[in-house]
C-alpha cells in the first residue's frame, strides 16, 4: 500500500473525468429529486407534525432554544426557524426537507468517492466513480425515502443523516489530504458535524463506531497512539446522547424544561415498559421487511400493524434470524475476504452491508421503541443498501461485459433504475398531498390498528367530512374502547351536529377514563344547559373549575347561570374570578353591573358598567343599562 501522505492532496474528486462525473451526479440527483418530489411542496401537515411542529412552535419563540438543551435539539431548532420565517405555510418545511435530501444524496456520492481512495481500496475498483453515481441516484430516487422527506416531522432522520454522512466524508478527506492547508479544517468540521448529529437524532450514536471501523480497516496499519488520539474526540461524542436522555437535569443550564423533553419522556417510558427480549426478536422480522422494501418497494405503509414476537421458536422469528444473520455474515465475509485477497468490489459491497446493519442497530436491536417499524428508519441505512446494489451491478458489468463502454452502461443503469423508482416515489408522494389519502391507504393495509382509524377520522374532521369522521371514530372505539381522545372528538362532532344525547354519552366516557379533563366537563355543562338541565350544567361547570381554577370561560358561564337563578352572591364571586383572570373582560364587567343593579346596589352597578364602556366604548347594552340607572347621565 502507499503511504497516506502520498495521497492526492486535492480536496474533491481527483482527475478531470471524476470532477465531470461529480457534476453529472449533482445534476442527475437534483433532477430526479425535483421531479419525484415536485408534488409535495404544498402537502399538508400530517400525523406528528401537529405535535412536533405546530403545537410545539405555537407556544415557543426562538428565545426558548437558548441555551442549547434537550434531545433532538438541532431538528427542533430547524422547525422553529421554519416557523419564524414561514409560519404555518408548509412550503418552507417541505423545501428544506427536499434540499436536505438532495445534499444527502450528493453526500452518498462523496462518501463512496472518498472510501475508494483510501489505501485499502485505492486503484482496486476500476468503475468506482460510476458506482458512486449510481449509489447516489438509488438513494435519491427510492420510494422508501418518502417518509423521511415528505413527512415533515421526520426531518429528525434526514437531518441527522446529513450531519452523519458529511462528518465521515470530512474525516476521510482529512485523512487523505496529505499536507493540504485545509486539512485541519476538514478534521474540525468532521468533529463539529458529529456533535450536531448527536443532538439531532439518536441514530447518530453509531457514528463514532463507523469512524473507528473505517480508520482501522481502510487505512494502513500503524501506531495505535496516533489513531486513538485522532479518534478520541469522536469517542467522547458517545456521552452526548446518554447524558441528554438520562442526565438532562444536569444540562438544563437553569432552564425549566429541555427542548424536546416530551420525546425524552416517551423514550424513557418505552425503555421501562417494553421487553428488550421481545423487541429484539421482533426486530429480526422487521429487518427482513426493511430488506424486502429496499428490493421490492411495494405495499408501503405509514403505520404498520406489526405483531410483537415473544419466542425465538416462532417460525417467523427463527427464519428471519437465520436470514438476517446470513446477510450480515455475507457482508462481513465479502469485506474480510477482499481485504485478504485484494478484491475491491467485494470489500465495497461488504462495506455497504456493514453500513446497513450498523446504522440500523439503534432502532432495530435491544433498545425498545413502542412503534416497532417505521419506514423513515431506513433512511440512513439505505445508503449502505444503495452502495451494495450499485457495486454488485458494476461488478457484474466488469465480469460479464468488460468491453461495454462505461459511460453508456452507467447512463443505462441510471435510467433503468431511476425511472421506475422515481415514478414510484412520485406516486407514493401523491398520497401525502391530501390529509386523508395517506391514512386511507394505511387503513386499507392496517385495518385492525386503532391509531390508523383515529388519525383518518381526525383528518376527515378537519376537512369537514363529519359522517366519515364519525364512522372511523366509532371503529377506533370498537378496537380500543378506552381511547379517551376518540370519545372526546366523537362527542364534539355529535355536539356540532346537534346530537346532544350522543355527545353527552361520549363526554361521560371521557370523564370516566380521564376524570381530570376539565374541557370535557365544560362541554358537558353546555349540553346540560341546552337540554334545560341547569343544575346539571352548574355541577359540570363546578367540576371544571375544581380541576382548573383558572378556567375563565367556566367561571363566566356558571356566573350567568347563577345570575339567572337569582343566586347573585355566587354569580358575583365567579365574575370577580373572571375579572381577576382577564381584567379587560367587558362582558364580565357588564354582567357584574347587572347583578349589582338587580341586587339593589346602583352605585356599584354604574361603576362596573362604566368600566365595561371604558374597555369597549361601543358596548350598546352597557350604555343602555347605564342610561337607565343614571337617567341618561354618564
Amino acid at each position: 500500500m502507499r503511504n497516506v501522505s502520498s495521497a492526492n492532496n486535492n480536496c474533491g474528486p481527483s482527475g478531470q473525468g471524476e470532477k465531470d462525473l461529480f457534476h453529472v451526479a449533482v445534476l442527475v440527483v437534483v433532477a430526479v429529486i425535483a421531479v419525484a418530489y415536485s408534488n409535495t411542496l404544498f402537502a399538508p401537515f400530517q400525523f406528528d407534525d401537529h405535535l412536533y411542529v405546530i403545537d410545539y412552535n405555537a407556544g415557543k419563540g426562538l428565545g426558548a432554544f437558548w441555551p442549547p438543551s434537550g434531545t433532538r435539539y438541532v431538528t427542533y431548532l430547524s422547525f422553529a426557524l421554519n416557523y419564524r420565517f414561514g409560519g404555518l405555510s408548509t412550503f418552507g418545511y417541505h423545501l428544506v426537507n427536499i434540499i436536505i435530501h438532495a445534499l444527502n444524496s450528493i453526500g452518498v456520492y462523496l462518501l463512496v468517492a472518498w472510501i475508494v481512495r483510501a489505501p485499502l481500496l485505492k486503484g482496486r475498483v476500476a468503475l468506482a466513480p460510476s458506482i458512486a453515481l449510481l449509489s447516489a441516484v438509488l438513494f435519491a430516487a427510492h420510494p422508501v425515502q418518502t417518509e423521511a422527506i415528505t413527512y415533515i416531522s421526520q426531518r429528525f432522520a434526514s437531518l441527522a443523516t446529513l450531519f452523519y454522512v458529511y462528518s465521515i466524508v470530512f474525516y476521510l478527506k482529512w485523512r487523505l489530504s496529505g499536507a493540504s492547508r485545509q486539512r485541519w479544517f476538514f478534521y474540525l468540521s468532521s468533529i463539529a458535524l458529529a456533535v450536531l448529529a448527536q443532538k439531532t437524532k439518536e441514530i447518530a450514536f453509531t457514528l463514532p463506531f463507523l469512524l473507528i471501523f473505517f480508520e482501522f480497516t481502510l487505512f494502513e496499519r500503524g501506531g495505535y497512539g496516533g489513531r486513538i488520539a485522532r479518534l478520541l474526540p469522536f469517542a467522547l461524542c458517545l456521552i452526548i446522547i446518554p447524558m441528554t436522555i438520562y442526565g438532562h437535569d444536569l444540562i438544563l443550564w437553569g432552564g425549566d424544561k429541555a427542548v424536546g423533553d416530551e420525546v425524552r419522556g416517551l423514550q424513557l417510558k418505552d425503555l421501562h415498559s417494553i421487553s428488550r427480549h421481545d423487541y429484539l426478536l421482533t426486530q429480526f422480522r422487521v429487518v427482513v421487511t426493511y430488506l424486502r422494501l429496499i428490493v421490492l418497494p411495494v405495499g408501503q405503509n405509514l403505520d404498520y400493524d406489526y405483531p410483537m414476537y415473544r419466542s425465538i421458536a416462532e417460525p417467523a422469528v427463527f427464519l428471519s434470524l437465520v436470514f438476517v444473520a446470513s446477510v450480515f455474515s455475507l457482508g462481513v465475509w465479502l469485506f474480510a475476504r477482499s481485504c485478504q485477497k485484494g478484491g475491491g468490489y467485494g470489500a465495497l459491497a461488504g462495506l455497504g452491508v456493514i453500513w446497513f446493519f450498523v446504522t440500523i442497530s439503534i432502532e432495530s436491536s435491544i433498545i425498545p421503541i413502542k412503534d416497532l417499524i417505521f419506514e423513515h428508519r431506513l433512511y440512513l441505512p439505505s445508503a449502505g443498501a444503495a452502495l451494495f446494489t450499485a457495486t454488485a451491478i458494476f461488478f457484474l458489468k466488469d465480469r460479464i461485459a468488460p468491453g461495454l463502454k462505461t459511460a453508456a452502461f452507467t447512463a443505462l443503469a441510471v435510467a433503468v433504475l431511476a425511472t421506475p423508482l422515481g415514478v414510484a416515489t412520485y406516486m407514493r408522494n401523491s398520497l401525502w398531498s391530501d390529509e386523508a389519502a395517506i391514512f386511507e391507504d394505511a387503513a386499507r393495509k392496517s385495518p385492525g390498528k386503532e391509531r390508523v382509524h383515529y388519525n383518518l377520522a381526525w383528518a376527515y374532521q378537519r376537512k369537514g367530512e363529519n359522517d366519515r369522521a364519525i364512522a372511523h371514530y366509532k371503529e377506533t372505539i370498537r378496537l380500543k374502547p378506552d381511547k379517551d381522545k376518540a370519545h372526546y372528538n366523537l362527542a364534539v362532532l355529535y355536539q356540532t351536529t346537534g346530537d346532544n344525547a350522543g355527545a353527552l354519552e361520549h363526554f361521560k366516557e371521557v370523564v370516566r377514563l380521564s376524570p381530570n379533563n376539565a374541557v370535557a366537563r365544560y362541554n358537558m355543562a353546555a349540553i346540560y344547559h341546552d337540554m334545560g338541565d341547569d343544575p346539571g350544567a352548574i355541577e359540570s361547570y363546578s367540576e371544571a373549575i375544581r380541576i382548573n381554577p383558572g378556567y375563565g370561560d367556566a367561571h363566566f358561564n356558571i356566573a350567568w347561570l347563577y345570575k339567572e337563578a337569582g343566586d347573585f352572591k355566587r354569580a358575583e364571586a365567579h365574575l370577580h374570578a373572571v375579572i381577576a383572570l382577564a381584567p379587560e373582560s367587558a362582558d364580565a364587567r357588564y354582567n357584574l353591573g347587572l347583578i349589582y343593579s338587580k341586587a339593589g346596589r346602583p352605585d356599584l352597578a354604574a361603576q362596573e358598567l362604566k368600566a365595561a364602556l371604558e374597555i369597549n366604548p361601543g358596548y350598546n347594552d352597557a350604555a343602555l343599562e347605564l342610561a337607565r340607572l343614571t337617567g341618561g347621565a354618564r
